[in-house]
């Protein structure tokens, strides 16, 4: 190489270096969310069982299910066996859609279907609605932005579309390793803080996962609730007539 090409190489080497660095793009609230999701549904059946145990007042009531899951696209089928108490044993729960709920009674012997306004309500008795157990397609009803991003914390507000969402407002902590929440806040009209879930102690598996405990507080309340993971499979071969209003009996 001649003088001449060296002196211009280490010329435009130094021009380069002299550059403006220029800062990576920040993502934004629906990039994120998009990932979220990604994470969250990463799966097409579940099969777990679950120990609820819920103290609301001085009192205190375990509750034992088997819930499986198929994954739907906007929604989750969703079909849920009750072992104990033992007055509840055998009673089984439908969700179809979020509108379309079912539930067997085995001292009345008849599938009955679950007025909408009960999505609001406890399920059995503990502090999750049904509307929350399978809310994971979120950008179906949220619009999504940053609340703050830094190291591998992130938190977004997500806004709802429309009054079909089930919440107006809900507030995400992410554990940006994974993607997945680690805090979710649910919020009413004039932003009022209704509950709180906390969701550990993650086991990952074939891509997908999931909280061995999951933490609901509803502050109005005052009922609390802590599902403990007891087993699972993920997508296991399910019966293709499991999610039918006949299977229920």
């Amino acid at each position: 190489m001649t003088k001449f090409l060296r002196a211009a190489a280490a010329f435009a080497a130094l021009s380069l270096a002299m550059l403006p660095t220029m800062p990576a793009r920040a993502e934004s609230g629906e990039e994120y969310l998009a990932k979220v999701e990604k994470a969250l549904n990463n799966w097409k059946t579940l099969d777990s069982q679950f120990v609820i145990t819920t103290k609301s007042g001085g009192s205190t009531a375990i509750l034992k299910l088997r819930n499986r899951m198929q994954n739907k696209g906007a929604y989750n089928k969703q079909f849920v066996d009750i072992s104990e108490p033992a007055d509840m044993a055998g009673t089984k729960v439908l969700t179809k859609t979020p509108e379309k709920m079912y539930i067997y009674l085995p001292s009345f012997k008849k599938v009955r279907r679950i007025a909408s306004h009960m999505n609001e309500q406890g399920f059995l008795g503990t502090a999750l609605a049904s509307k929350d157990m399978t809310l994971t397609h979120y950008g179906e009803g949220f619009t999504a932005t940053v609340l703050s991003d830094s190291g591998n914390d992130l938190e977004l507000k997500l806004t709802a579309k429309n009054d079909k969402a089930p919440y107006p407002r809900l507030d995400l902590t992410i554990d940006k390793t994974r993607m997945v929440p680690s805090i979710v806040k649910f919020y009413g009209e004039s932003d009022k803080h209704l509950k709180t879930e906390t969701r550990s102690d993650y086991v990952c598996e074939t891509g997908y996962c999931m909280p061995k405990t999951l933490a609901m507080v509803d502050h109005a309340k005052g009922v609390a609730s802590t599902i403990k993971l007891i087993s699972y499979k993920i997508n296991p071969e399910l019966d293709k007539g499991l999610f039918s209003k006949r299977n229920l009996k």
